[in-house]
């Protein structure tokens, strides 16, 4: 089975296809054998391509990427549940879930470092929206989906928040999402 992903417009740029091409066979390899350990849910979320005018149009294969990460978060969750059990499962989410709250529970403005008065950094206030979001699904519940997290965009600001930080907040989010989605 092959498929190739259509090309972003002529103005804009695009995925490159080489790298997209060369992650989505070993996607494919990993796909086609469960026991195989290529790439991981983590990875797919990790994985960025470069931008070259001609590319691949980048929404179609950013929802690609997506729904690979989902299909590889269910069958490491199965695996774990098959290993484990149910238990495992809990204490999985209840470990990820205290380091989420560790977060979302300090005080605006200091959830995470700042990048200083001469970088730019995420808006601290729009991330200390999204914790209060995130810490009120943890909280009562509160919908919150998987695109309201992946597909955030902060502005950039002076003195902000280090994006780093907050980039692995939010994969620990996407986590704790996945195994909610598979219990």
């Amino acid at each position: 089975m092959s498929f190739t992903f259509p090309h972003a417009a002529a103005k804009k740029p695009g995925y490159s296809p080489e790298q997209v091409d060369e992650f989505v066979a070993k996607a494919r390899e990993q796909f086609a054998n469960e026991q195989a350990q290529l790439v991981s849910a983590t990875d797919v979320r990790g994985t960025e391509f470069d931008l070259v005018h001609g590319g691949y149009d980048t929404t179609i294969v950013d929802n690609a990427m997506d729904k690979l990460e989902d299909t590889f978060a269910t069958r490491e969750i199965e695996r774990q549940r098959l290993q484990g059990g149910e238990h495992s499962i809990a204490d999985r989410l209840a470990r990820v879930v205290d380091i989420v709250q560790g977060r979302t529970e300090r005080p605006r403005r200091k959830r995470f470092s700042g990048t200083g008065l001469l970088l730019r950094g995420y808006s601290r206030k729009q991330v200390d929206a999204l914790c209060e979001h995130i810490e009120r699904h943890l909280v009562s519940g509160a919908a919150i989906t998987l695109d309201d997290v992946r597909r955030i965009v902060f502005n950039a600001k002076r003195g902000g928040y280090v994006e780093s930080q907050v980039d692995a907040f939010i994969d620990r989010v996407v986590e704790v999402l996945h195994i909610e989605n598979n219990r």
